[in-house]
């Protein structure tokens, strides 16, 4: 880390914004030399940093890139992981940059050492001397009797190893101590020996260090997305220990297999991630309803029997986790299915209820108004047009004289009604 490139971006950087300004100055704290080379901190580390986040971050970078403020660095640097000595994977490797101080007078420090050789050949001398060194014994191997306040034991029940850790009574005539007594190191037993075990202090880097590697999870609220190793804080292999319980997610898990099971078709085999996810739903419906965990369950299972009437969410759950995962969408159908339902009922009920209009009485057909033919009819003069040169036409009906070809029409007209059987008043 250098504090004198940082200062140098304060001050002579201005032409950007104060986002992309602090994400430069955090990437001059985090460099490696004092003139802004090699700085590999991760983009989420950035952003936790600056209170930024991760769009934000990489979209400063790309502004910084175009302003010549900002360079890709040696890619090696973030190619060993400094705390165990291993490879990093490509795809996990972070990107290095260098910070480009232009016109500045920033020292450069040399990447070649002549005096590297000393320095090592006193380091293997210091290890010599360490490993000659005796371990010495307390005289006469006992204390001087006084009671150690700070490791809790008595003088006859301490051990002498735990006193020769815990205890600052018992170097009070500045004896030498053994060096190879674990005093800080997580790695080793108290005997001073490593057992294997798993470095406890490794899992708490340091989230703003360049040399952090790891990647963090954040879950997502409210359901709380598990990452692909399945484990969480407070959590083991995806054992849900904290929300839920393991029996309503296995009756839950049952149920739905039952249900697909009578239609013949499959459902995943369930697994410690399943039963996770259920619990954490089942946990989340018995908090939407104040606690009742009953009725939760019965409102999850009474979901599941829906799922048979709507082949498309049918066709997708097929196990339990997939069902968590859509649990607020296939929710939010099937109380639009019962409130249509509820609707239909209603329709129902009201068409039941409602009193019926009154029809009117059909009126037979022989009672039907039937056509009486006159002088004037379509049909008495279509039969008679034909012979309408041999009448005469002379005289007048109104003053009761009608001539010829009236006298035949109306001839006519009576003989069709008779032909119908319709009688007209003479």
């Amino acid at each position: 880390m250098t504090v004198v490139t940082m200062v140098w971006v304060q001050e002579h950087v201005h032409e950007v914004r104060n986002a992309t300004k602090a994400v430069l100055s955090y990437l001059a704290f985090k460099a490696h030399y004092d003139d802004g080379t090699a700085a590999w901190p991760a983009i989420g580390t950035i952003a936790g940093a600056c209170g930024l986040s991760e769009k934000t971050v990489q979209r400063s970078i790309d502004q910084l890139l175009d302003l010549g403020l900002l360079e890709p660095g040696q890619q090696t640097f973030s190619a060993i992981n400094p705390k165990t000595g291993k490879p990093v994977r490509r795809n996990y490797q972070t990107v290095v940059w260098n910070v480009i101080c232009k016109e500045s007078n920033l020292p450069t420090e040399p990447f070649e050492d002549r005096n590297a050789s000393k320095v090592r050949a006193a380091m293997k001398r210091a290890d010599k001397a360490k490993a000659k060194m005796p371990s010495p014994e307390p005289e006469g191997g006992e204390d001087d009797g006084r009671e150690d306040k700070m490791s809790g034991f008595s003088d006859g029940s301490q051990p002498e190893e735990t006193k020769a850790k815990m205890s600052p009574l018992e170097n009070v005539e500045n004896k030498p101590v053994s060096s190879n007594l674990p005093k800080m190191s997580p790695l080793e037993r108290q005997g001073g020996e490593g057992d294997g075990s798993e470095d406890k202090m490794s899992k708490n880097l340091d989230k703003m260090s360049p040399n952090n590697t790891l990647k963090y999870n954040y879950p997502s609220l409210p359901t709380g997305e598990l990452p692909a190793s399945g484990k969480r804080p407070g959590m083991e292999d995806g054992n849900n220990t904290t929300t839920g319980g393991d029996s309503d997610a296995a009756t839950v898990m049952d149920h739905l297999a039952s249900v697909r099971s009578k239609l013949s078709l499959t459902t995943t085999e369930p697994t410690k991630r399943d039963l996770s996810k259920i619990g954490n739903l089942v946990s989340r419906v018995v908090k939407a309803h104040d606690g009742d965990r009953a009725a939760s369950l019965a409102l999850i299972l009474a979901v599941i029997d829906w799922l048979p009437a709507n082949t498309f969410w049918l066709r997708r759950v097929d196990s339990a986790r997939r069902l968590a995962d859509n649990w607020d969408q296939i929710a939010n159908d099937w109380t639009v299915a019962q409130i249509e339902r509820q609707r239909e009922r209603d329709a129902e009920a009201h068409e039941r209820d409602r009193r019926p209009v009154a029809q009117p009485t059909p009126v037979p057909e022989r009672h039907s108004e039937r056509h009486v033919h006159s002088l004037v009819c379509e049909h008495v003069l279509a039969d008679m047009r034909p012979h309408e040169d041999e009448y005469n036409h002379e005289g007048s009906l109104r003053y009761g004289k009608p001539s010829e070809w009236q006298m035949a029409c109306m001839r006519h007209a009576e003989e069709l009604n008779r032909r119908d059987g319709i009688s007209t008043a003479a």
